[in-house]
């Protein structure tokens, strides 16, 4: 049975603290959370902390048992992941109608934000994926690097887009690139993913120069799209790989320790937010049921969800910008010094 109500937990019990304001009172939001994808088996539980409202798994898978959490086919490759005919041609019309116009907005209010055009200004984007968003980047002057865990995508990014990527995770940023590498380090749905956030974005910090500015996309407990949705949310079902889903104050406060000034959080492109909801209503509508070689009742529901989220633009317009409670938030904040 699941709950969406917070219950006290015994005092006795151990938990996770939180992951963003490091609070350790914390009381159960959600129980009974399976994997949207069906890759992990087992229910889940959430817990709220009361100090931030920012939510995190109890308890906490161990780091090695991560990887084994990632489908072979996880993130949209605009190749279609090498399937046949049909799912090339899928992918790439989705690259055209939804992906690509997202990867521009997002580049835009980054730009804009952090008063930083291109002109052979160094950015790094860590968990790259397959460097699509890197190439809006590359198209504004900026030296683009990528990151990322994939030895596939980071092969891609280097043989097929001609960007510099390494293998790696973040942990291991500061034996690829001296401190003060950057003047700009995105990371683009990382924070949710890793047990460590404080650590993460320390390393990120390090390897921006003194006045860099830090970009990180997350998802948003406290969206509007979170209190319709609740427990089915997109951003729930996605756990075991959502280790936590911050607020608004929980991700501020998480940078702001970091020592990070001018943080703020703004929305993240209207696309994606609405895609969000294509995948809570329609949940077989994910790219890892269409682009692993399924059968074309999956290609069917892709279909459907990109239409349930086509009909969702105008109330994510509202959420994001009238409301000012988006599913998706992307933070950005300057490197004190």
């Amino acid at each position: 049975m699941s709950t969406a109500v917070a219950e006290p937990r015994a005092a006795s019990a151990a938990h996770p603290d939180c992951l963003y304001c490091g609070g350790r009172d914390l009381d159960v939001l959600f129980t009974g959370v399976r994997d949207r994808l069906g890759h992990v088996p087992g229910e889940r539980t959430f817990l709220r902390c009361r100090a931030c409202g920012s939510a995190v798994l109890d308890p906490l898978p161990r780091t090695n048992e991560l990887p084994d959490f990632y489908p072979q086919v996880y993130t949209f490759s605009a190749k279609g992941h090498g399937g046949g005919r049909l799912r090339k041609a899928l992918a790439a019309v989705e690259y055209r109608l939804f992906f690509a116009p997202q990867y521009r907005t997002q580049v835009r209010a980054v730009t804009r934000a952090c008063g930083a055009a291109g002109a052979g200004r160094k950015l790094l984007d860590v968990g790259c994926g397959h460097g699509l968003r890197l190439l809006e980047f590359r198209r504004l002057g900026f030296d683009v690097h990528g990151l990322d865990l994939q030895p596939e995508a980071v092969e891609y990014l280097r043989t097929e887009l001609k960007v510099p990527a390494e293998c790696g995770d973040v942990t291991e940023l500061p034996r690829l690139y001296p401190p003060g590498s950057f003047d700009v380090v995105t990371s683009f749905y990382l924070l949710e993913h890793v047990p460590d956030v404080a650590g993460v974005l320390a390393a990120m910090a390090a390897a921006l120069r003194p006045g860099g500015w830090l970009v990180a996309a997350v998802p948003l407990l406290d969206s509007a799209q979170g209190r319709v949705f609740g427990q089915r949310s997109v951003n729930v079902t996605e756990a075991p790989r959502h280790l936590s889903i911050p607020t608004r104050a929980g991700v501020l406060a998480a940078v702001r320790a970091a020592g990070f000034t001018d943080a703020r959080v703004l929305p993240d492109a209207v696309l994606v937010c609405a895609g969000l909801v294509g995948l809570s209503v329609i949940p077989g509508a994910n790219a890892t049921r269409a682009y692993a070689g399924g059968r074309l009742m999956a290609l069917a529901a892709r279909a459907v969800g990109a239409g349930v989220a086509a009909a969702a633009v105008p109330w994510c317009l509202v959420e994001n910008h009238v409301l000012r409670r988006p599913p998706l938030g992307i933070v950005v904040a300057r490197k004190g010094g």
